[in-house]
């Protein structure tokens, strides 16, 4: 529930005059200490909430629903998971206008709750996919992705396909043609021009 306290504070939040934020830690807690050893000390990365809303004079609109962006270190082989090391992060709030359509925004007040859903990306790099429309961090590596495999494997029964139509219908049949019978010969020349195939002529003693 906001008390009034916060109830002023979360105007700080939305008017942007104080950030909401926090820290992370960077990766998880190494378990075991080698003695003589410097104690471990756990790294943080801070995370910024953009709290969006509009501010009225008795009450509040706050857009209740977030996207969390976080990026870890880039991989250094191909990998189904991520690195486990959390490079930076950002959330912020999505539709702060929808409160003029009923939205993602809730009318607040001293004493009621405030409910948030979030939204959360993982990048498997500290850069922002590339190109508009097309997920290339959702991909096996920088380049690489199910449909290249797919793609490889169309293009390589398709090109057999052909090589092997070709070789059926055109060098087979010419290499047949050339490939000597012993005391064959060819009939193609026959009695006014017709005939085919090969045969064995008469032996004229």
């Amino acid at each position: 529930m906001i008390d009034d306290p916060f109830f002023h504070t979360l105007e700080f939040y939305i008017h942007s005059d104080a950030p909401l934020s926090c820290r992370i830690p960077s990766r998880p807690k190494q378990h075991i200490e080698a003695m003589d050893e410097k104690p471990y000390e756990q790294e943080h990365i801070p995370l910024v909430f953009a709290l969006a809303g509009t501010l009225q004079l008795s009450h509040l609109h706050v857009s209740t629903h977030m996207n969390v962006l976080l990026h870890s270190m880039p991989k250094q082989h191909a990998h189904a998971h991520d690195s486990g090391v959390v490079d930076s992060g950002i959330a912020y709030s999505t539709s702060p206008l929808s409160h003029m359509d009923g939205g993602f925004t809730k009318r607040l007040v001293i004493g009621d709750p405030l409910p948030l859903t979030f939204s959360v990306r993982w990048f498997p790099t500290p850069h922002l996919p590339k190109t508009e429309g097309k997920v290339e961090w959702q991909g096996l590596g920088d380049h690489v992705f199910p449909t290249t495999f797919l793609y490889g494997i169309l293009s390589f029964g398709a090109g057999a396909l052909v090589m092997a139509a070709y070789f059926y219908a055109k060098v087979l049949p010419q290499k047949l043609r050339g490939r000597s019978l012993g005391g064959a010969t060819p009939l193609g020349h026959g009695l006014a021009g017709v005939g085919n195939g090969w045969g064995y002529s008469k032996r004229i003693d």
